[in-house]
């Protein structure tokens, strides 16, 4: 891990704990004072909005949600304040698509129209979201498109946030968002969402994250990093950079951790460690496509137990979500570069799978003390300074690697890719 990295950590932590001590003085406000019902019928946007302005006008300060299920369109969250649900609280998104203005936001790695999320903030600092409470997104909202339905959760610009203890519920629809925010520490959250499209935590071109002892049962991807689409993310070149992801546990979900596609801006400097991986396509995805740009490095990953799920997928050659202006030639392909994973126990059908791209391969890999059982052999090909070592699985039957235009070490004996006998399954790129 580089200097600067940990330098950004130990400041962050200095933060928090500030933030902490600074909450735990500020006023605390109810939002049945401002007329909140609870009932789970009457629509309680106005009280639970005025609430929260009030906390803000004060210079800071918390506002609970005692027990009970309130109906609420989209609430703004601004400067220095905290949303604290009780335990047995619910915040029940309005099922009126009305109740959602329509402001812009990242979608899919492009700017755009979008309903504003049920929970937003822009341009904020200091804000929390804690509690042992529930915030639930409609699924009738979830579904929709063009505009993009309300994320749960969205904050855009923001700095020094917060969001701990909660559930996070959605369905067919993003649930947590930062997108261009720095110093977001994510703790002791669990989701629980439904249907496609419905990421468990979207980190969209952010600085210093830290993910810790969360646990997610989604139905697309517990985590995606991104940092936008095509030449538009090239031209904004703000990276997802300095993230940390650890304890946490993936229940359930299409991929555990993605990284991409949407990368055009870049992401580097991810550390994932004492994490669990089970039911998925993988636990790490690495992604990309062709017009895509951009780069993925200096992405480590130690002391992990995974399976089912296959441990690695990386690929060049992502069959989803197109660029509708992507760069052209050599320079709109990603590199991928500087990868390790370490200390990992394996039950799973496979281990990895690496797919770059001839003109510019996977470049610096390095997977070691893996231990465990594996049933199918593993496909590298266009990568180059693999590293390959102290890697113990039983139960393959034939080779153990698959090669095509690969360098490096720990393969030896691999046999050559086009000798790979016809596989059932299919690969990870071709299945979302």
């Amino acid at each position: 891990m580089s200097f600067r990295f940990l330098k950004n950590i130990v400041v962050w932590i200095w933060f928090a704990a500030l933030l902490s001590a600074c909450a735990a003085a500020s006023p605390s406000i109810s939002i049945h004072d401002f007329g909140a019902t609870g009932d789970g019928r009457t629509l309680d946007t106005i009280a639970i909005q005025k609430a929260l302005d009030t906390a803000a006008q004060s210079e800071g300060g918390e506002v609970r949600v005692p027990a009970g299920r309130y109906v609420t369109g989209s609430l703004v969250m601004k400067s220095h304040t905290t949303l604290h649900l009780e335990a047995g609280a619910v915040l029940l998104g309005s099922s009126n698509q009305n109740d959602y203005p329509i402001a812009r936001a990242r979608w899919e790695g492009i700017e755009t129209n979008c309903h504003r999320a049920l929970i937003s903030a822009d341009h904020a600092e200091d804000i929390a979201i804690t509690g042992a409470g529930v915030i639930d997104g409609n699924p009738v909202v979830g579904r929709l498109r063009d505009p993009r339905g309300p994320a749960v959760v969205e904050m855009t610009e923001c700095r020094n946030i917060r969001v701990e203890g909660i559930t996070l519920k959605s369905f067919r629809m993003w649930t947590l968002h930062p997108t261009y925010c720095q110093d977001v520490r994510i703790s002791g959250v669990t989701f629980d969402t439904q249907g496609a499209n419905s990421d468990g935590i979207d980190v969209d071109s952010c600085q210093r994250v830290i993910i810790n002892g969360c646990a997610f049962t989604t139905g697309d991807d517990n985590i995606a990093i991104k940092s936008g689409k095509g030449q538009e993310g090239v031209k904004v070149g703000r990276p997802c950079e300095d993230i940390i992801i650890t304890n946490c546990t993936f229940i359930k979900g299409y991929v555990s951790i993605a990284l991409g596609s949407e990368l055009s801006g870049g992401i580097r400097r991810v550390r994932i460690s004492h994490c669990t991986f089970k039911q998925g396509l993988a636990a790490l995805q690495l992604k990309s496509r062709e017009g895509r740009a951009g780069y993925l490095e200096d992405i480590t990953a130690e002391h992990l137990i995974v399976g089912p799920t296959p441990l690695l997928e990386i690929t060049a050659n992502y069959r989803f979500n197109p660029d509708p202006q992507g760069v052209s030639g050599v320079d709109g392909l990603t590199q991928f570069r500087n990868i390790r994973i370490s200390d990992v126990r394996l039950d799973s059908k496979r281990l990895l799978s690496i797919e770059g791209t001839t003109e510019k391969p996977v470049d610096g890999i390095q997977i070691s003390r893996v231990t465990g059982t594996c049933k199918q052999g593993s496909v590298i090909q266009n990568a180059t300074n693999v590293i390959l070592k102290d890697i113990r699985l039983d139960g393959i039957s034939g080779s153990q690697y698959f090669t095509n235009n690969v360098a490096g070490t720990g393969f030896e004996g691999a046999v050559p890719l086009r000798e790979r006998p016809p596989q059932t399954d299919k690969s990870l790129a071709d299945a979302h």
